[in-house]
């Protein structure tokens, strides 16, 4: 089979599956990739490949931005320290790749496979997706805030944080 069928086969299996899965899969699978292309990025630059580094580096960063993005922080204690954690790793694989720090990225990895191991476990105990009540509907689209303990030192109220590095 020629290597071109072959990804049109793959691509055409990836579609199904984000199109046919729970959101607590879909978080799963974002989850693997931002693995996926952190581990990419230590490979690439242990062999030099300084631009395909680059490329994975900033393809996980925004997969944990969307991971970040998805989260309504003001509903909980619990999903503020989510958010914490997610912005923490961005920062770390940040600063990996300004200083292309395999170790910084190795613990972004740590991190993110205790978060894959959760979703794992919710996505065996919990098959279909949830039912939404009235209140999530009724809700829509929230603004994403960083809860102040992931930036102890900046004030929220002026600004923006930009997460384009």
């Amino acid at each position: 089979m020629p290597l071109h069928m072959n990804q049109e086969a793959r691509d055409s299996y990836v579609e199904a599956q984000v199109l046919t899965a729970t959101p607590q899969k879909l978080r799963l699978m974002l989850i693997e990739g931002a693995i996926r292309f952190a581990r990419k990025t230590i490979q690439h630059w242990e062999a030099g490949e300084n631009d395909q580094a680059l490329e994975a580096i900033i393809r996980c960063r925004n997969i944990i931005s969307e991971l970040l993005s998805s989260i309504r922080v003001a509903e909980s204690e619990l999903t503020k320290q989510v958010a914490s954690l997610y912005l923490f790793v961005f920062q770390h694989l940040t600063q990996a790749q300004l200083r292309r720090d395999v170790k910084l990225v190795n613990e972004a990895i740590d991190i993110l496979e205790v978060e894959r191991g959760t979703w794992r476990e919710l996505c065996e105990q919990m098959p279909h997706a949830p039912v939404l009540t009235e209140r999530h509907v009724a809700a829509g689209p929230q603004e994403i805030i960083a809860p102040p303990i992931a930036y102890p030192d900046v004030d929220l109220r002026q600004g923006s944080i930009s997460f384009d590095a």
